[in-house]
């Protein structure tokens, strides 16, 4: 399909059947991957492929693309495309909490390894340093 996905979805007003009815692409983004009432993107992706099946049965006699083929096949891949977003998102941010804790862990031992070096030093050096610090 050369037109843009979301460009057709709007156009011609898809829907997508979910446990609390249908719902529009805008409406996509805000629900859940997973969730334990049935109400998650799974699900909305699930109904949609079962409808592409339904379709798409083997028919012997009439081969010929409808419209309504193209439909239920972006419904599915608009879907799947806010599925991979919304995963994509949700690693970005495992990784920045994963990065957050290791920059925490490193600084802790940063200060540490300075306060040793501050240990280290001779009682005149560390007036010195004090002294200056007082000018």
């Amino acid at each position: 399909m050369t037109t843009n996905i979301f460009e057709y979805a709007s156009r011609n007003k898809l829907r997508f059947a979910s446990s609390r009815g249908e719902l529009t692409v805008e409406q996509l983004w805000d629900v859940p991957l997973r969730s334990n009432d049935g109400f998650n993107l799974n699900a909305v992706a699930k109904a949609a492929n079962a409808a592409v099946k339904a379709i798409n049965e083997e028919n012997f006699v009439e081969t010929a693309r409808t419209p309504t083929h193209a439909r239920l096949e972006t419904v599915l891949e608009l879907v799947k495309h806010v599925i991979d977003v919304k995963l994509a998102d949700e690693a970005a941010a495992k990784k920045r909490a994963e990065n957050k804790i290791k920059r925490e862990k490193l600084l802790t031992a940063l200060a540490e390894k300075q306060d040793g070096k501050l240990s280290e030093m001779s009682e005149r050096e560390l007036k010195k340093q004090i002294a200056e610090l007082e000018e």
